[in-house]
């Protein structure tokens, strides 16, 4: 170890990278973390989750206040948008929390380096940054780099009217048209931040369904709701090709029927500004030299891992973005978290169970294992209850009435195989079932569990109840 500058060197400050640089100082590992921005976080904390997550808030407490604020019995007048103040409030968010992981970083003993890091050989790594070249070394060399934005070849980016989110999250004013094309997390969270708040948003989505892989009940749900919003939404159609002048861009769309595949029409759409929010893919190069190659997946879109995860390249690791799907800060991070305790050479944790995914819409939308369509899919044996939130005491004081819990668990040992929630504060909802499902739970330990009342979380007791068949505020 004498001939190494570092015990660990993790390469890239996301989640996954300074959770695990900050997991193997606890240890006593002596780590350097390696971030090419300026403020540490990553993708997540300073152009994606958090930023995006803060105007999702404060564009959501503005249109309620707009739209219910009489239901509630409060007459005001005279709201206006401050949209500089918005956009100050979401910056210092972000700082604030790069700031604190910076402190910890300071505390725990790890050094970091702001640059762009070259794994140059094994356990070698060069960092260029304005000061110069840094050279330190490590027996364990981690990537965590992530992913960015995928283009359309259609609409390259230019970063000012064709955006990615990182964009999308910046306009200095409200523009007054936007198309979004993708109806995944991304495009649906941006699109409703800026409907909100007074734009015209057209939402294009290839698939049939928006949010494409998620619970169809669900997704129609959501769906409606948007459109009650006032988003405007196509599914089933692509962009094709698209014009722009200096005074607007326009898409030509074409529109596949959803009763025949042969059927389909064809309409122009002028907008001032594109966001393109089709996916993500990783960047498995951008800190390797050409001599440092790991094994890809057979498709070549991911990084080969063993169950430790070492790459082909001995003592070079990789985790989150780069090792397949989902592409999620908390799945990254918790594989940080047990890539440590590999390290440390403590007895690795078991993996805590299956990863919940969310879009923070407005209702949200969450859900965690199975969906109804992969058990039809598979010919899983299944057996589901639900519950809606318009039956719920505490949803109903809130005037947020939309959406459902459903459950599904095996008829054989009673094992919860999946759920999804589309309702008010899914994304907080889902954990108590995530929690269960990790330790191997079922819907009965749901339902003899004690639920506060009123509270949101009786909507998923009783859909275990249900699931039971033995509905306690439902016939």
């Amino acid at each position: 170890m004498s001939d190494y500058t570092h015990d660990v060197v993790a390469i890239g400050g996301g989640p996954g990278g300074y959770s695990l640089a900050l997991e193997c100082a606890r240890r006593h590992l002596k780590t350097a973390l390696v971030e090419e921005r300026k403020m540490l976080g990553g993708t997540c904390l300073n152009i994606g989750c958090i930023p995006s997550k803060t105007l999702l808030e404060s564009s959501e407490f503005y249109a309620r206040i707009i739209q219910e604020a009489k239901d509630h019995g409060l007459n005001i007048e005279g709201i206006s948008l401050n949209l500089k103040t918005m956009m100050e409030r979401k910056a210092a968010v972000v700082k604030k929390l790069s700031d604190g992981i910076s402190t910890l970083m300071k505390k725990r003993g790890v050094e970091v380096f702001h640059g762009r890091a070259t794994v140059k050989s094994p356990g070698k790594i060069s960092i260029q940054s304005e000061n110069g070249i840094d050279e330190i070394s490590s027996p364990r060399v981690v990537l965590a780099t992530g992913s960015v934005p995928t283009p359309l070849t259609q609409l390259p980016f230019d970063g000012k009217r064709i955006v990615d989110s990182t964009g999308a999250l910046a306009f200095e004013e409200v523009p007054k048209r936007l198309a979004v094309i993708g109806a995944g997390a991304v495009g649906l969270e941006l699109g409703s931040i800026w409907c909100r708040l007074g734009t015209e948003v057209t939402i294009i989505e290839a698939m049939r369904q928006i949010v494409p892989g998620a619970d169809s009940q669900a997704a129609k749900v959501l769906h409606r709701a948007l459109t009650e919003q006032g988003l405007n939404i196509a599914t089933s159609s692509i962009v094709g090709d698209a014009e722009a002048s200096s005074k607007k861009i326009t898409l030509r769309v074409q529109n596949q029927s959803e009763k025949s595949e042969l059927a389909s029409s064809e309409e122009l759409i002028e907008v001032d500004k594109v966001l393109v929010a089709v996916g993500r893919r990783n960047v498995i190069n951008s800190a390797l030299s050409p001599n440092v190659a790991p094994a890809l997946s057979s498709d070549g879109r991911f990084i080969k891992v063993d169950a430790n995860f070492e790459t082909s390249v001995a003592g070079l690791y990789a985790i989150g973005d780069l090792i397949g799907n989902p592409m999620l800060a908390h799945k990254a991070e918790e594989q940080a978290l047990a890539l440590a305790a590999i390290f440390a050479g403590e007895p690795r944790p078991p993996w805590p169970g299956p990863i919940p995914a969310v879009v923070y819409t407005m209702p949200e939308l969450a859900w965690v294992g199975e969906s109804e369509e992969s058990l039809k899919t598979s010919s899983t044996p299944y057996v589901k209850g639900s519950f809606p939130f318009a039956a719920n005491a505490r949803s109903l004081a809130a005037n947020v009435q939309q959406g459902f819990v459903k459950l599904f668990s095996s008829p054989n040992d009673e094992k919860l195989l999946g759920a999804v929630i589309v309702g008010p504060h899914a994304s907080e909802l889902i954990a108590e079932i995530v929690s269960v499902m990790a330790f191997g739970g079922s819907a009965e330990d749901i339902a003899l569990t004690i639920h506060a009342h009123p509270t949101l979380t009786e909507t998923v007791r009783e859909a275990a109840l249900s699931l039971l068949a033995r509905p306690l505020h439902r016939t």
